[in-house]
């Protein structure tokens, strides 16, 4: 997309100024050099005055003229956010207001996959960073003020302008181009170092800041230093006037990589505006597309397209499952995929089109192109005739676009209204969200001293060796003496367990190196649960498995925090082998049968979740509370227990736990030799050996971490409420501080004893009386102390409140707001649609853990304050409206949100007094602590607020031993529509 060209002489180096003597040869004659070949990269810059129905065109634009980053002022955008525009461009905008301002910056494809970061200042400057071959690229698009804002607004922009250019790293190639609304005219006395004395016209106040800018931070007016003709250097026309306003500022020490600056006067995507380009030579990083490999369309596997498949691998015939491991999956698979690709097909693999720009027809550009030749005759006759013509070719433009586009996204509408593709609503809802990120994929990377690595190689093995080394990394733990083993015979499998591990299996997930998934075993039915029975007693009893299954891909998955070139704010999400997962389900259910895991734990164990975690601590502190008696509690973090529990460790506490060593070793050869990829934007690394830690993403992965921490701290188990686990979140309370530390610091001993290491940094304690000395560990270090810590997604707080919890909720719908409003905020969507995204993705983030809150009046308006202010959004209503809450809830079919938090809360009532009088839940809402209530009004409890809620209903405690007249009696609805009622 770029040119290469032999590089002239940039009219701003300093010719005349004394230079080494040249190289020459042994003779004493001149060496001849071979003149080096310079890569220009084109940034221009454009005011767009408004960016609605245009961006196609910005995009076909950029192709035309060969542009890599295109700044764009007065965009008029709402938002904050990125997306596709065509043709591979990726657009960052935003903008406060809708109908004033708005900046924004389009990136080609070459380019935007080494966009490592994006700095939205407000909606007249937004700057992004982009990874060269020698260092950063530094981007600013700024809108300047214009003539008949105040003062004020001025001096604030170009406070906040100076600011952002200060922040820069002083080895970034900076490059400001906007609208800078000022005139700097010809005249170059005074600022002769960033000032070429090839301006136009004369120098106004406006113009005067903008030098002044430029000499502050040494910044060369690049358009000044070219000698152009007036139609290349005007860049706003209105009324007969024209004028240069718009301008390319570099850093002066760079300004001879500047080769061109000039305007384009043939272009009309701006009514009164001219786009500007500067040609500048920049070490860009060698784009190279990352190769997409054809994937099976497993997707279409059902209906008839499934009977088809059953009856090729019928036709086929699977290999009897009784011979040589590797041969016989080997062949397997080769007949799956074989089967697959003829009954279902293959992508095409490369790079996906954008499904936003469908409507960019043949027919669409011809109307658009006859446009611009009506721009192009009217800017060369100037006549009424051929301005009339260019009018209602531009309108008939308009027009057109919107047509298509309306038609394009009618018909994707009309499939999703559907009630067989509403689940496709949520992956569209999701894709534009992922298209909405600023970084979405990153091509350079740190390594461990800080230095960015740009090429290919580097960076993969970069990678490599970052989970090389997470992945196979003990810490040091006490010797202890082996366990014996347990003699006993393993029943094999039966028909029945590979049919239930088979249905445990969610549908839809990513597919390990083999490509076979779930949904392939699911079609052939019995036939294939009768192969993978006999295949896996063949693994049991042979104590082998496939080669193929050891292998594993690791996905980097970035937190959203923190440097995205640094490998440590990514998450590894390992992808294994579904059948070999099938396999993992089956120990899994046989473990569970074997072994039984405290009650103190609550992570991955049936009918336990972690709203029983944040029940019992909520009723602990509340009651503590009410005796206004000290409650001191201690949340524990163990770092990367996942991925360092020692797996010598892992088959002693089996062999501790009684089960047969005939199943430790069918565990132990799951583990034995297995390696990993990891998936990079550039490809595929080298394998590598994983020798520490259980499998992240494997079935049978929590249950052997839960066992393994329940065998290592069974001794200091106390039962809840005093000890809460949930998988390695801990959480100890303790009635003094004194009894806390002890107790954190026998933990943190047993722990170490086995492998483990508490998080120092991250493990804090939390007293409902504040003050006192520091708790320390075993060393001496200090724990971090907090007044609120978030439980399992619930804010605890030490004043036993749940305002923080409230806000912390309110907080986590916005964000799944924001992560959904590309439904929820199109006008094309109906209504009915968006009630169902808000109700099935928005609002059970709001109100995750509300069943356990004691909630006031003031809450619940917080909350419906909230609920109304989204709902109003999604319909394109505001207060100034002036519709009525009912009929915004009428319209998207939402109940209001005080009724659901008091089913929600009875619906939990009935579920935990409907349980056992030994279940922790049960005692923690039963529990009484010793002592007198305190002088004044009570808090509200819990209890209360129930109390109240059947009050309301008309229930009795009694009426919750009886699970569907307690639901009849409590639930409460959201309306239904027309279709839900069939």
């Amino acid at each position: 997309m770029w040119n290469t060209v032999n590089a002239r002489t940039s009219p701003g180096s300093d010719l005349q100024e004394a230079r080494p003597p040249p190289v020459v040869k042994k003779r004493g004659l001149p060496r001849e050099e071979r003149p080096r070949l310079k890569t220009l990269v084109r940034v221009g810059s454009l005011n767009v005055g408004t960016l609605t129905g245009k961006t196609r065109e910005i995009a076909d634009f950029m192709a035309r003229r060969r542009i890599h980053v295109l700044c764009l002022q007065e965009t008029r955008w709402k938002g904050s956010k990125a997306r596709e525009i065509g043709d591979g461009v990726k657009l960052f905008y935003y903008g406060i207001e809708a109908k004033r301002n708005g900046v924004a910056i389009a990136v080609s494809e070459p380019l935007k996959e080494y966009v490592s970061s994006v700095n939205r200042v407000s909606d007249r400057i937004i700057s992004l960073r982009v990874a060269t071959e020698d260092g950063f690229w530094t981007v600013m698009s700024v809108y300047a003020p214009q003539c008949g804002c105040t003062e004020a607004e001025k001096e604030a922009f170009y406070d906040e302008l100076d600011d952002v250019i200060r922040s820069a790293p002083e080895g970034d190639y900076i490059t400001v181009a906007g609208d800078f609304n000022g005139h700097i005219g010809q005249d170059r006395k005074g600022f002769e170092r960033v000032h070429g004395g090839r301006g136009f016209g004369r120098r106004n106040q406006e113009g005067e800041r903008i030098v002044e800018l430029a000499e502050a931070h040494d910044l060369a007016i690049a358009s000044t230093f070219f000698m152009k003709r007036e139609s290349q250097k005007i860049t706003y026309c209105s009324g007969g006037r024209q004028s240069e306003i718009d301008y390319i500022l570099v850093r002066r020490r760079f300004l001879k990589t500047v080769k061109n600056v000039k305007t384009i006067p043939g272009e009309e995507i701006a009514g009164q505006h001219r786009p500007v380009v500067a040609d500048v030579c920049i070490a860009l990083q060698k784009h190279t597309k990352a190769k997409r490999e054809p994937r099976i369309r497993w997707w279409k596997l059902a209906g008839e397209t499934q009977k088809t498949f059953r009856d090729k691998i019928i036709a086929a015939g699977l290999p009897e499952p009784y011979g040589h491991i590797d041969s016989v999956w080997a062949s397997a698979a080769t007949t799956i995929l074989t089967c697959a690709r003829d009954t279902l097909g293959e992508t095409k693999g490369g790079r996906r089109g954008d499904r936003a720009t469908w409507f960019w027809s043949e027919d669409v550009q011809k109307i658009v192109k006859a446009k611009k030749d009506a721009y192009k005759a009217w800017q060369k006759t100037k006549s009424l005739s051929s301005l009339a013509e260019y009018k209602l070719r531009k309108k008939e433009a308009k027009a057109a676009v919107a047509r298509a586009k309306n038609a394009v996204m009618d018909e994707l509408y009309d499939k999703l209204e559907s009630s067989q593709a509403e689940k496709h609503v949520f992956r569209l809802a999701k894709a534009r969200h992922r298209a909405s990120l600023d970084v979405t994929e990153v091509r350079a990377v740190k390594n461990e001293d800080g230095e960015v690595l740009r090429d290919p190689v580097a960076v993969k093995e970069r990678w490599r060796v970052y989970f090389e080394h997470l992945l196979n990394e003990e810490f040091p733990r006490k010797p202890k003496a082996p366990a014996e083993p347990v003699a006993g015979p393993m029943q094999p499998w039966t028909a029945d367990e590979v049919r239930k591990a088979i249905k445990k299996m969610k549908a839809g997930k990513a597919t390990g190196p083999d490509g076979i998934p779930v949904e392939a075993w699911r079609s052939l039915g019995e036939l294939g649960v009768r192969w993978l029975t006999e295949f896996f007693n063949n693994i049991t009893r042979s104590a082998k498995m496939p080669e193929a299954w050891r292998d594993s891909i690791i996905v980097p998955i970035f937190k959203r925090k923190g440097d995205a070139m640094n490998c440590t704010n990514y998450r590894g999400i390992k992808l294994i082998a579904h059948t070999m997962k099938i396999y993992e389900r089956l120990l899994d259910m046989r473990l569970r049968e074997m072994v039984e895991i405290s009650p103190d734990q609550f992570g991955f164990v049936p009918e336990r979740s972690t709203i029983d975690a944040i029940f019992i601590a909520r009723q602990l502190m509340e009651k503590y509370r009410e005796k206004n008696k000290p409650c001191h509690l201690a949340f524990l973090d163990l770092e990367k227990a996942y991925d360092r529990l020692p797996r010598t460790v892992l088959w002693e506490v089996m062999r501790e736990r009684g089960i047969p060593e005939c199943m430790v070793r069918t565990v132990q050869v799951m583990y034995d030799g297995s390696t990993a990829r990891v998936r990079t934007s550039h490809g595929m690394t080298s394998k590598f050996d994983i020798t520490v830690g259980v499998h992240q993403g494997s079935a049978l992965s929590p249950f052997l971490f839960i066992m393994t921490l329940d065998t290592v701290v069974k001794h200091l188990l106390e039962g809840p409420p005093s000890t809460l686990l949930y998988a390695d979140d801990v959480a100890l309370i303790a009635d003094s501080r004194a009894e806390l530390q002890l107790k954190i610091q026998k933990w943190q001993t047993a722990l170490a004893d086995a492998g483990f290491k508490l998080n120092l940094k991250k493990t804090e304690v939390m007293s409902s009386i504040g003050g006192g000395d520091a708790m320390l560990d075993e060393n001496g270090t200090a724990f971090t102390q907090t007044e609120e810590f978030q439980y399992l997604g619930s804010v605890l707080s030490a004043d036993g409140t749940v305002d923080a919890a409230v806000r912390g909720r309110i907080a986590c719908a916005w964000l799944k707001w924001r992560e959904s409003t590309g439904i929820l905020c199109d006008r094309r969507c109906s209504r009915v649609l968006k009630g169902k995204i808000y109700r099935t993705v928005v609002r059970p983030a709001m109100m995750y853990g509300s069943e356990c809150w004691p909630v006031t009046k003031a809450h619940e308006r917080m909350l419906n304050t909230a609920e109304m202010r989204m709902l109003r959004w999604a319909c394109g209503l505001t207060r100034r409206d002036k519709v009525r809450n009912e009929d915004i809830r009428a319209l998207m079919q939402t109940a209001p949100i005080q009724q659901k938090l008091r089913a929600q809360r009875l619906r939990w009532f009935g579920h935990v007094i409907r349980r056992s009088p030994l279940h922790p839940t049960r005692k923690a809402m039963e529990m009484e602590v010793s002592g007198k209530r305190p002088r004044g009004a009570p808090k509200k409890r819990w209890k209360d607020t129930v109390s109240k809620d059947m009050r309301e209903l008309g229930v009795t405690k009694d009426d919750a031993q009886d699970r569907d007249l307690w639901r009849r009696r409590t639930k409460t609805a959201d309306p239904a529509n027309a279709r839900d009622k069939r």
